[in-house]
């Protein structure tokens, strides 16, 4: 499922919650693919078994998936990874197996090691997996960097071009471009770290909500006392509510007192369709549109039904970059397990070990493949396999039973 656009214009939040909770109800989802992985260490290679389809929900009644059409192109470079032999295909699962020496093939989409050492004292193994994502730290702190910025600077313009003239003003504009410029920097931080949490332990991303409601409440976003209607409301007039709040974060922020009438110059804040309007006019003014504009006129040469852009999507690209909206939320995501056969249970891993099946096994929800917007599911495991047989011989026969008992027994019973 494609990624969907980031609208930010305040009748989302009344639409939202209305969404979600029809979201959790739909018996057939989305449609999206499935993704098993079987794995069996035999010596010095593993064999791997990938068990893929796609479905689009599971029938109630049978408990049988609702199967979709494979994409061509994906099942195509999925096969290539594996012997023709070990191919399987019903028309709704297919199956492919191979063994593999080190490097794992590339078939779900990341990257991943197998090693095996073998000594006279028994085997070592080791396996290590990345699954899509984006590991580069780095460029994706930078990209949401680079978003909140881009950001600021619109809702800078957009306050300059309404409110520039206004006593005050040059009190919000240095909020804008110091307080609420960091602010925006951090609300990506704790976006992408509730993420990450959430990949590994339950509410994580409920827990960093309400850190940072408590990091706006701190630094005077919102009082107390507005809690009960920005959070608990969810009837008709909420987006009226939420204007409302706007309008006098940015009176207070230009120094006009709370017993004060409104300024008529931020009436318009007050207004969905108004404020609608003041934004699109500025946003179609700017050079990033003016840019989009060209793009589009490039692009309706080859295909003349393309649609013009809309000045919002100069803003909704920047939102996006910032948030990153998780498919958990906006979509069905593909599903990963991974199953890894195992004499006994791992020395080391962040599996869970399933005694009766002697497996450790890891289940999650991934990014689509074209989406590289979080970091990588992992899985890693050591197990060691001892050779018993040697051992006993090297050890007890051939080390503790003289040097031992030699130490332990009295001369009488040595001699004896």
């Amino acid at each position: 499922m494609k990624k969907p656009g980031i609208r930010t214009r305040p009748s989302l939040h009344k639409a939202l919650p209305f969404a979600l909770a029809a979201m959790a109800f739909v018996v057939t989802g989305c449609p999206h693919n499935q993704y098993i992985v079987q794995l069996k260490p035999r010596g010095n290679t593993i064999e791997r078994t990938l068990v893929f389809y796609r479905e689009d929900g599971v029938n109630t009644v049978t408990g049988i998936p609702n199967y979709q059409p494979f994409d061509a192109a994906e099942l195509a470079a999925i096969t290539s990874l594996y012997p023709a032999q070990g191919l399987a295909n019903d028309g709704k699962r297919c199956v492919v197996r191979g063994e593999f020496i080190n490097e794992l093939p590339n078939d779900v989409g990341g990257a991943g090691t197998y090693a095996n050492l073998a000594t006279s004292l028994g085997e070592v193994g080791f396996y290590a997996e990345r699954f899509r994502g984006n590991d580069d730290l780095a460029s994706l702190a930078e990209r949401r960097g680079k978003a909140a910025d881009g950001l600021t600077d619109l809702l800078a313009g957009w306050s300059q071009m309404e409110l520039g003239r206004e006593r005050g003003y040059d009190k919000l504009r240095q909020f804008l471009e110091v307080d609420f410029r960091r602010d925006l920097k951090n609300l990506g931080a704790y976006w992408w770290d509730g993420q990450l949490a959430g990949a590994y332990r339950t509410n994580a991303v409920e827990e960093f909500a309400v850190r940072f409601g408590q990091y706006l409440l701190e630094r005077g976003y919102f009082t107390i006392g507005e809690i009960p209607d920005l959070f608990g409301e969810t009837s008709d007039n909420y987006p009226q509510v939420l204007l409302r709040r706007i309008q006098r974060l940015v009176a207070r922020k230009m120094g006009v007192p709370e017993t004060e009438p409104m300024p008529v110059s931020l009436a318009f804040l007050a207004d969905e369709t108004m404020m609608e309007k003041s934004f699109d006019k500025y946003l179609a003014s700017t050079e990033l549109y003016r840019a989009k504009l060209k793009q589009w006129e490039e692009d309706k040469k080859l295909k003349p039904d393309t649609k013009q852009p809309e000045p919002l999507e100069v803003a909704s690209e920047a939102v996006g970059n910032l948030v990153e909206f998780d498919s958990k939320l906006f979509g069905q995501p593909d599903h990963l397990a991974v199953r890894l056969s195992l004499p006994s249970s791992p020395v080391h891993s962040n599996g869970r070990w399933d005694e009766a099946l002697k497996q450790v096994v890891w289940e999650t929800d991934i990014e689509e493949r074209t989406n590289a917007s979080h970091v990588p599911f992992f899985c890693y495991a050591s197990w060691v396999k001892a050779d018993q047989a040697y051992q006993k011989k090297s050890f007890w026969q051939g080390g503790f039973d003289r040097g031992c008992t030699g130490a332990v027994l009295p001369v009488a019973q040595q001699s004896g």
